[in-house]
């Protein structure tokens, strides 16, 4: 795994587990992704996207819920299952 596509799914790890933490309609989890992304100065193009995949699949939502509970962006995408990690890395980088 490269450095860049690490990073880029700590951010979405991160990006993903902020906005699960209290959207409960359509359209909050993105919008809750970008407020948190923008307020630290990072891309939030993918927000949308990584809202889709929670919404569609439930088993994606319980997981983001869990992994909000982990601080550490590193530690949080390591523990996401290899389905996560997909809708984290396709999100940010389609």
């Amino acid at each position: 795994m490269t450095m860049k596509r690490m990073l880029g799914g700590f951010a979405a790890a991160g990006l993903a587990a902020s906005l699960l933490s209290g959207a409960a309609y359509a359209g909050d989890y993105a919008d809750q992704c970008k407020a948190r992304l923008e307020a630290d100065g990072r891309d939030s193009s993918g927000c949308t996207c990584l809202e889709e995949h929670i919404t569609s699949d439930p088993a994606l939502a319980e997981e983001f819920t869990q992994l909000a509970t982990i601080e550490d962006p590193a530690a949080r995408y390591a523990a996401a299952s290899d389905s996560a990690k997909a809708a984290m890395d396709h999100c940010t980088r389609s």
